[in-house]
């Protein structure tokens, strides 16, 4: 997605806590939630011993930022109100145009619940095109753990050839690389690793990258 993950300090999370229905908490309380939540998880993540064994959003926000129970439910939507991107409708073209062609899948990272994500699905028009959703926030496991991947294969038949397409080299294509499948590393830069068999300008390049390779 795109415009994703608005946690930084000068976000205003009291907007959308009080566009959700908010009324209890001052505009610092439902920073300091917030941000607190954002920071406690985002050091957690980065710790391998943590990838499978990461906390819920629920269990964030009352550990990292002391949040009652009568205002978890709601700071839970603001937070994911903010993790949440959109996709733009060419790449919901795009995605659409391959799903005649390919199974699709999707292995993400989000510690909200998913419900925002398949709502933007249903927007844009792709809630259809993918053989499976993997979530991370369904799970007690983040990439780049390999579990998420493991699950996501069972959708697809054992002896498919497959190419997992992400952007991140440390949380998808070391994770995709190590249990044996192909990887496209979308890098506008255009670096190269070891760890990608290619490189995408953008997810928009895949196409023409197709006709040229044996992607």
């Amino acid at each position: 997605m795109f415009g994703e993950d608005r946690f930084g300090s000068d976000e205003d999370f009291h907007a959308t806590y009080r566009e959700l229905g908010g009324t209890t908490l001052n505009p610092n309380q439902v920073r300091a939630a917030i941000r607190g939540c954002y920071e406690g998880m985002l050091h957690i993540g980065r710790s391998p011993q943590n990838f499978d064994n990461f906390p819920s959003l629920a269990e964030g926000l009352h550990r990292y930022a002391g949040v009652s129970e009568a205002e978890l439910p709601l700071l839970e939507k603001v937070f994911a109100a903010h993790e949440r991107g959109f996709i733009p409708p060419d790449h919901a073209a795009l995605l659409c145009r391959l799903s005649q062609t390919h199974q699709l899948g999707l292995v993400t990272n989000i510690w909200s619940r998913k419900e925002l994500w398949l709502s933007e699905f249903d927007r844009v028009g792709i809630s259809h095109v993918f053989a499976c959703k993997v979530f991370s926030s369904d799970f007690r496991s983040i990439k780049p753990s390999q579990a998420l991947f493991h699950y996501a294969l069972r959708s697809f038949p054992s002896d498919s050839r497959i190419l997992f397409v992400g952007d991140s080299l440390h949380r998808d294509m070391e994770p995709a690389k190590a249990i044996g499948l192909a990887t496209a590393w979308i890098n506008p830069r255009g670096d190269h690793s070891s760890r990608a068999d290619y490189i995408l300008a953008s997810l928009l390049t895949i196409e023409g990258e197709m006709s040229k390779t044996a992607l």
